[in-house]
């Protein structure tokens, strides 16, 4: 699995090899294989302009995934991520939704959420 880490304003470089880290641990845990995934770190207008076209809501969200077979991407919105925690936190849902979990029921979104929050465990363990 080759995990290449977009920072278009490299605010989050330094945190580049603690996520490649948490992606590997994520996806041996989930039992996942993965060829190539790409993790771009932009801004809101960028997620807004992903958020319409692909999923017609005309407003920023903080992270959007898209599976394409051989290469998966996860785009998360800087502008959301209030604390360095909340980075982890978002590329581990967008990694959770490349998987096939979702959350547009309460039991989805509990599972989602509860998965989110102990992966994002892991990144603690490692600091």
């Amino acid at each position: 699995m080759k995990v290449n880490i977009f920072d278009q304003f490299n605010r989050y470089t330094h945190e580049k090899q603690k996520i490649v880290t948490l992606i590997k641990k994520i996806v041996e845990k989930e039992g996942h294989t993965l060829n190539i995934l790409n993790i771009i770190i932009t801004d809101n207008n960028y997620l807004k302009k992903l958020n319409k076209m692909y999923f017609k809501k005309n407003r920023a969200t903080n992270v959007i995934s898209f599976d394409m077979d051989e290469v998966s991407e996860i785009y998360v919105s800087y502008n959301k991520v209030k604390k360095k925690e909340d980075l982890f936190y978002y590329i581990i849902h967008g990694l959770l939704h490349i998987f096939g979990y979702d959350h547009r029921t309460s039991n989805e979104d509990r599972t989602m959420e509860n998965k989110c929050l102990r992966y994002l465990k892991y990144v603690s363990k490692d600091e």
